[in-house]
């Protein structure tokens, strides 16, 4: 029994006195990361892409452990594929005053291998909101690529939805994301 007792407490000690994992520090490359919104409208739809992100994400050496991430996007920086669209959206989200969307994490929790649920401050148009999303990492060559989608309400931070023809956008609309570290 002293044997067995003797071993417990041997790995719980290794456990216990275990180096904490490495941490590095690694951004986003500019060249190769969007991130892009859907939005509805009950005469068409469309996807606006920014390919301007800003992002550091704090992880273990080898890229496996995801502890903290920032992100931030200029609203300017979005293409629809139609200017009078973008200076619209530039209009209704006061992107002279609240020039950026921002995002912050404060949990970070895995759920598989490379799989993770991400918590966290979304701040847009001046107005903050926790929000959690997953988000899928898949390792190419040295780079780590996080991609994902949520969902958020313009109402929710602020904005009314723009209108065509006195008819408004759906209010909720999709994000997603492609970003390569």
């Amino acid at each position: 029994m002293k044997k067995i007792t003797l071993v417990i407490a041997s790995i719980w000690m290794g456990f216990a006195f275990a180096p904490a994992p490495q941490k590095t520090k690694i951004f986003a490359n500019q060249n190769k990361s969007t991130i892009s919104y859907d939005m509805n409208h009950p005469m068409h739809a469309w996807t606006g892409v920014s390919h301007e992100v800003t992002s550091a994400l704090i992880c273990s050496e080898n890229k496996d452990s995801l502890f903290q991430v920032a992100v931030a996007v200029k609203i300017a920086s979005f293409d629809s594929d139609n200017s009078n669209r973008d200076s619209h959206a530039m209009e209704v989200t006061e992107a002279l005053k609240f020039p950026s969307i921002t995002f912050m994490s404060s949990e970070i929790k895995p759920l598989g291998l490379s799989s993770f649920e991400v918590t966290g401050n979304l701040k847009f148009h001046g107005v903050a909101h926790r929000i959690s999303f997953k988000i899928e990492t898949q390792k190419e060559g040295s780079q780590l690529i996080a991609r994902g989608e949520f969902l958020i309400k313009m109402t929710d931070y602020g904005i009314d939805p723009p209108t065509l023809m006195g008819i408004s956008t759906d209010d909720e609309f999709k994000i997603h994301f492609e970003v390569y570290y």
